[in-house]
């Protein structure tokens, strides 16, 4: 597997920030209001990566106004949380993020949120000066698992998938990665070991790979 990578394509949530239990928070308050039936199995970690549309969609939600209704509410209740100060980067994230733009490499996101989402959460854990691009759901035609969100990036971008490589947390967004052709590193879920190309537990052992080893691992 080749890592020298000039561009670090990474998942917004679940990976550089914790951001699963206010996603798990609010689909929670909405499921309770439109369909408290589904709260007794719910389990965030079965739509994880996916777009909040298609995570409402693939738990039963598909009537028009009440999907619409629960795609809003949802939003909003998140947003609110991270205009709260509810949302927290990963430990090691920035130090990541600095190694990567100290090797002269770019780093960008790839994310199946919303714009206003992704946007409002860079900002409110200040990691925004990181990246040289941004895509998020409204800039592909389709979400995670399929390969649309990180084929935007490069053709957007003009990056060949040679030379760059996705950190990932979710099984969609490995799928989704490979699909477009890139090698992916996995954190932060040892449930896609086996499907990442390889595995950290965390930035911090990323990171000190990825120190440790050079040009070899990491950076072109």
């Amino acid at each position: 597997m080749n890592l020298a990578a000039r561009a670090w394509l990474f998942d917004f949530d679940g990976t550089l920030v914790d951001s699963g239990p206010l996603h798990d928070w609010a689909f929670r308050h909405v499921f309770a209001t439109a369909a408290p039936e589904i709260l007794t199995s719910f389990d965030y970690e079965s739509i994880k990566g996916l777009t909040t549309r298609r995570s409402f969609v693939s738990l039963g939600i598909d009537d028009g106004p009440t999907l619409a209704w629960c795609v809003a509410a949802k939003q909003r209740l998140y947003r609110e949380a991270l205009r709260a100060g509810r949302l927290h980067a990963y430990p090691g994230a920035r130090q990541m993020l600095e190694m990567v733009r100290a090797h002269h490499a770019e780093s960008y996101v790839v994310s199946s949120g919303s714009a206003d989402s992704v946007r409002l959460g860079l900002d409110s854990c200040d990691l925004r000066e990181f990246f040289a691009g941004i895509i998020t759901a409204e800039d592909a035609p389709a979400g995670k698992p399929a390969p649309a969100p990180y084929l935007a990036c490069l053709c957007r971008f003009g990056l060949e998938a040679e030379s760059a490589i996705a950190i990932e947390d979710a099984a969609a967004g490995v799928r989704s990665a490979h699909a477009a052709g890139l090698p992916v590193i996995g954190v932060h879920n040892a449930a896609i070991a086996a499907a990442a190309d390889r595995y950290f537990p965390d930035f911090a052992a990323m990171s000190a790979a990825l120190d440790g080893v050079g040009d070899t691992i990491g950076f072109a």
